[in-house]
C-alpha cells in the first residue's frame, strides 16, 4: 500500500473497508518521518534558542558592567559584523536544506565550493562594510582593535551561522543544539570574566572567542559526516536553472532578512542615540530570537520536503501545528512580563522599552504563518516567494525606522501592522503551494537508495 493512501486513512479516518490493505511498515515510515521532522525542530529551535538567551544574559550582564552609552556603541559593532555575515551566506544556507538531501555521494563536492564562497564573501563584506561612514564609526568602539577583531569576528560567524543548516542537512540537529549550547555558556563566561574589565572589547570577545572555537569543531563533525556520505550513489547537484530560480531569488530574501534583523538597530540608534539605542537593541533581540528560533524549527520542514516532495500538504501541516504550539505560549507570556523582563536591564530600559517589547512580540504571531510559508517555498525550490515574503518586510519596516517619529512605541507598532498584513499574503501563497506535489528521484538522507 503507498504511503498516499496511508496519509488519507490517518487524515479521514476511514479504515473499516480496507484494514487488509494498510501496510503496516508504510504506516510506521509516515510515523516516524513526522517525529525525526518535528524532534529535529525542536532541537534545532532550542539550539536557537540557547544562542538568543545566551544573548540576552550577554546584553543583562553588559549593561550592568557599563553604560548604556558603551552598550549602545558595542551594539554598533556587533550589528555590523552579524549583517556582514549574514549577506556572505549569499542564501546558500537556505540552499543547502534543499540540496544536500539530493547529492548524495557527490554532498563532499557541493560542501566544499559553499564554504569557499561563504569565507569569500565574508572578506568582500568586511572591505565594503569598513569603507562606509557606519561602518567606520562601528570600528571606533574598538580604537586599534576594530579592523582586525572585525574581520575575524565576521568570518567565524559566517563559517558558524552557515554549520547550522549544514548540519540540519545532515540530519544532525542534536549537533546544532550541542554547538549553540556550548556557544551561549562561553560567551556568557568570558563577558563575566573580561567584562568588567575590557569594556566594549570585552563584551566582542564574548562574541568572537566562543563562535571560533565552535566553527572549528563543527567542521571537523561536518567533514566526517561528508566523508561517509561519498559511498552513496552520485546524486543531484544543482544546475544553472536551480542556480538562477532559487539561489539569486533567495539571496535578495537573505538580504531582507539581515536588514530586518541588524539595519534596523544601527537605523535606529542614529536617530534616538546610543543610550536609547542600546534599549531599542535589546527590544529588537526579542525579534530576532523569536524569528531565528522559528527559522530553525522549519528548517527541519524544509528538509523533509525536499526529501519527500509529495507529502507535502501533510508535513507543512504537522509543522505548522507544532510551530504555533511552541512559540505561541512564549510570546504571549513575554508579552504579560515585558516590563519585569526589561526592568533586569536597568529602569531605563523597562520605562523606554516595555511597551515598544510588547507590541514586537504581538507582531512575531502573525510572522509564524510566514516563516511556514518560506519553509515550503524553500523547500520546493520557489525562491521568488521566498523573496517576496523577506523583502516585504524589510521594505516597509525600514521606512517606518528612518521616517516615523524617533520613538520605540512607534517603530513597534509599525512592526505589528506589517507582519499582519505580509501574514495576509503568507496565508495565501500556503495555501496554494500545499497543493503541489514535485516528483523527483533524489537519494534520502538515512537510506542512500533513489526514491
Amino acid at each position: 500500500m503507498t504511503v498516499d493512501k496511508v496519509e488519507e486513512i490517518g487524515r479521514t479516518g476511514r479504515t473499516g473497508e480496507v484494514d487488509h490493505e494498510v501496510d503496516q511498515a508504510a504506516l510506521d515510515e509516515v510515523v516516524a518521518k513526522n517525529g525525526r521532522m518535528v524532534r529535529d525542530g525542536i532541537w534545532l529551535s532550542l539550539g536557537a534558542a540557547f544562542t538568543s538567551v545566551a544573548g540576552l544574559v550577554g546584553w543583562l550582564v553588559s549593561a550592568h558592567l557599563a553604560s548604556r552609552e558603551v552598550v549602545g556603541t558595542t551594539t554598533a559593532f556587533t550589528s555590523g559584523f552579524l549583517l556582514v555575515a549574514s549577506l556572505s551566506q549569499l542564501s546558500l544556507g537556505p540552499a543547502v536544506l534543499r540540496w544536500i538531501p539530493r547529492a548524495g555521494g557527490r554532498g563532499a563536492t557541493l560542501l566544499s565550493r559553499t564554504y569557499l564562497v561563504i569565507i569569500g564573501g565574508a572578506l568582500v563584506g568586511v572591505g565594503v562594510f569598513v569603507a562606509l561612514p557606519a561602518g567606520r564609526q562601528a570600528l571606533a568602539a574598538l580604537p586599534g582593535w576594530g579592523l582586525p577583531l572585525f574581520t575575524a569576528t565576521t568570518l567565524v560567524w559566517a563559517v558558524m551561522q552557515f554549520q547550522d543548516p549544514v548540519l540540519t542537512s545532515f540530519g544532525k540537529a542534536g549537533v546544532v543544539l550541542t554547538k549553540n549550547f556550548g556557544f551561549g555558556i562561553g560567551r556568557v563566561g568570558i563577558l563575566v570574566v573580561a567584562g568588567a574589565s575590557g569594556g566594549a572589547l570585552g563584551i566582542v570577545l564574548s562574541w568572537a572567542v566562543p563562535a571560533g572555537i565552535a566553527a572549528i569543531v563543527v567542521s571537523v563533525i561536518v567533514a566526517r559526516a561528508a566523508a561517509k556520505r561519498r559511498a552513496l550513489p552520485d546524486g543531484l547537484l544543482p544546475d544553472r536553472n536551480e542556480l538562477t530560480h532559487l539561489l539569486g531569488p533567495t539571496y535578495l530574501a537573505t538580504i531582507g532578512q539581515s536588514l530586518l534583523y541588524y539595519l534596523m538597530p544601527l537605523i535606529v540608534t542614529g536617530r534616538v542615540g546610543a543610550a536609547d539605542g542600546a534599549v531599542f537593541f535589546v527590544v529588537w533581540t526579542a525579534v530576532t530570537a523569536l524569528d531565528v528560533a522559528g527559522t530553525a524549527f522549519v528548517n527541519s520542514l524544509v528538509v523533509r520536503v525536499a526529501a519527500d516532495p509529495g507529502r507535502v500538504r501533510q508535513l507543512a501541516r504537522t509543522a505548522g501545528t507544532r510551530l504555533a504550539l511552541l512559540f505561541g505560549p512564549l510570546m504571549v507570556i513575554g508579552i504579560v512580563i515585558a516590563h519585569p523582563l526589561l526592568n533586569l536591564f536597568g529602569r531605563a530600559y523597562a520605562e523606554l522599552g516595555a511597551t515598544a517589547l510588547q507590541l514586537v512580540l504581538l507582531g512575531c504571531l502573525p510572522r509564524l504563518i510566514v516563516l511556514l510559508t518560506i519553509g515550503v517555498s524553500q523547500a520546493q525550490g520557489k525562491g521568488f516567494i521566498v523573496a517576496g515574503l523577506q523583502l516585504s518586510s524589510a521594505a516597509t519596516m525600514i521606512p517606518v525606522a528612518l521616517f516615523l517619529p524617533a520613538h520605540l512605541t512607534t517603530i513597534g507598532l509599525g512592526f505589528v501592522i506589517v507582519q499582519v498584513l505580509v501574514a495576509g499574503v503568507a496565508g495565501f501563497v500556503l495555501r496554494n503551494r500545499v497543493r503541489i506535489k514535485e516528483n523527483t528521484d533524489i537519494v534520502p538522507i538515512t537510506t542512500g537508495v533513489a526514491a
